[in-house]
């Protein structure tokens, strides 16, 4: 699991270690049952406090993205069974709300930022495909 840290981005290296996971989960990089690195692995991998590693893997937990088993690790989880497209739809409606106030106060027009999903939807595609 290759992981790129920013330290001057401004974005918090926690939420940086959980979206490249979640980008990797989603674009098929880690497959559902496969292991990933301890917390101290990983931790030291990225030269961070294992506190930090610690806090982003009971985050991905929570959010059903990963699980563990006590002395034996931490692994990627599958897709959550039986959501209905109302509940994906319910759970997707915030962050989508925040990314259109973002564009809008960034001033990117609405064709514009559909076209740029519709590029990121073809490079996960790509990358699925590709494994």
């Amino acid at each position: 699991m290759h992981l790129t840290l920013d330290h001057h981005s401004g974005v918090p290296i926690s939420q940086q270690i959980t979206g490249q996971i979640k980008y990797l989960v989603v674009s098929g990089g880690l497959a559902p049952g496969e292991r990933i690195p301890s917390v101290r692995a990983l931790a030291a991998r990225l030269r961070l406090n294992p506190t930090t590693v610690a806090r982003v893997y009971r985050q991905l937990e929570a959010e059903g993205v990963i699980f563990t088993h006590p002395g034996r690790g931490a692994f990627v989880a599958g897709r959550p069974p039986g959501l209905t497209q109302a509940e994906q739809r319910r759970r997707l409606e915030g962050d989508i709300r925040r990314l259109l106030v973002e564009a809008g106060r960034l001033g990117v027009s609405f064709p514009d930022l559909q076209r740029w999903i519709e590029e990121e939807i073809g490079q996960i595609e790509q990358l699925r495909d590709a494994r």
